[in-house]
């Protein structure tokens, strides 16, 4: 799961559904790209960064599985 996208999405107080309609995508596409089955392409990111007025850096840790955060930790120590 694309944990930070859920978070993002969940502190909108938004559905998926209402969230793809913000970002022009449709909800199963919304919903693969959130639960880590799908990569969401470039226009996707693009798309909700612009939708919702957030920086290149949180698109970065919108993008980042839960999987990738916990090696990320791991390197860290």
């Amino acid at each position: 799961m694309r944990n930070g996208l859920y978070m993002f999405r969940h502190s909108k107080r938004l559905s998926q559904r209402e969230m793809a309609d913000k970002i022009g995508c449709n909800r199963a596409t919304y919903a693969a790209i959130e639960s880590g089955k799908r990569d969401g392409r470039m226009t996707f990111w693009n798309d909700l960064k612009k939708a919702f007025n957030v920086s290149d850096a949180d698109i970065g840790g919108l993008m980042k599985n839960d999987e990738e955060q916990t090696e990320n930790d791991r390197t860290v120590d």
